[in-house]
């Protein structure tokens, strides 16, 4: 096989990776070994993987170097999680659909999981978010933009309280897409201009649902109706820019986009973090680049997260 790209999360992004033919049994298992997540082959090249093999590779493969990067109890904790968070996310979704309405304090409870799973190794269940099944892609990309904005208000020195809010509001944040057409949501060919308009909707949607309830903190609206706000203003809905975009609404649509992009799906690869990274950096005037930069700082950090007790020094509050 030959190879023209690899994940490693240890590897300096300013690295260029050299391309190189994988010749036998023996290389291969130097790759098994090293803290490779996953790779990219040229067919053009080499060989191709066998029929039928490409799901299970990924599977096999990323749990193997998962275990080289965290212990045993960590993976096993972020999994505990994921199922600890499932029945309680299938309550609240399930509501939604029912009754048109999302409260706060069940959210709250699947925050209060993610967040605690969190403070001993963030990269854990980061990194298990990442392989997402088609019936599993909605209730993982909520847990991991919840969990990815708690890590990261973590590391802006937030305190607790806002911590929480803005997790809630991670894993909310797509809310309004319960009550639209699955067939719509999982078309895999391009949307017809008509589709795409209804699709832009979910933001208003959810902002809808989570209005009918009086406990709903204001960030949590905001994060929901403005995620897809662009600093340039050519986001939707409302085409704000800049200083008129809240910062918990331009954490969201970081964490939103590079969650999608890093997630493995049925029809795609996934982008490795340091390629998902270069190209929201290049996408010029979609994020806040200065929240971008300390992002990517954040993720790095999470490699070699320091002691719980260390990790924060002081406090802010959101502005």
């Amino acid at each position: 096989m030959y190879i023209t790209d690899i994940e490693d999360p240890l590897r300096d992004e300013a690295t260029p990776v050299r391309s190189f033919l994988l010749k036998d049994e023996a290389a291969a298992a130097k790759v098994r070994a090293s803290n490779i997540i996953s790779l990219v082959i040229d067919t053009r090249r080499g060989i191709d993987v066998g029929a039928g093999t490409v799901q299970t590779v990924a599977k096999d493969s990323a749990q193997p170097n998962l275990s080289r990067a965290f212990t045993e109890t960590e993976i096993k904790q972020a999994l505990q999680t994921i199922e600890q968070t499932r029945p309680l996310l299938d309550t609240l979704f399930s509501g939604v659909r029912q009754n048109g309405a999302a409260a706060f304090e069940p959210a709250d409870r699947v925050v209060e999981q993610i967040a605690k799973s969190m403070e001993s190794n963030p990269a854990a269940l980061i990194g298990i978010t990442r392989l997402k099944t088609k019936d599993e892609y909605t209730f993982l990309h909520s847990v991991a933009v919840s969990a990815l904005m708690v890590h990261f208000a973590r590391f802006l020195k937030f305190d607790e309280q806002t911590v929480r809010i803005l997790g809630v509001s991670g894993l909310l944040h797509d809310i309004g897409k319960m009550v639209m057409p699955d067939a719509l949501l999982s078309k895999k060919g391009a949307l017809t201009d008509e589709e795409m308009a209804e699709i832009r909707t979910h933001p208003a949607r959810g902002y809808e649902l989570l209005s009918r309830q009086g406990d709903m903190p204001e960030i949590v609206l905001d994060v929901c109706l403005h995620h897809h706000e662009r600093i340039d203003g050519k986001g939707y809905p409302f085409g704000l820019a800049d200083k008129q975009i809240s910062m918990p609404a331009r954490i969201a649509a970081i964490c939103d986009v590079y969650d999608a992009m890093t997630s493995a799906r049925s029809y795609k690869r996934a982008w490795t973090p340091a390629e998902t990274l270069r190209m929201m950096l290049k996408s010029d005037g979609h994020f806040d680049r200065h929240l971008l930069a300390q992002f990517n700082a954040s993720l790095r950090a999470s490699f070699s997260p320091a002691p719980p007790g260390e990790r924060r020094s002081s406090v802010r509050t959101l502005q």
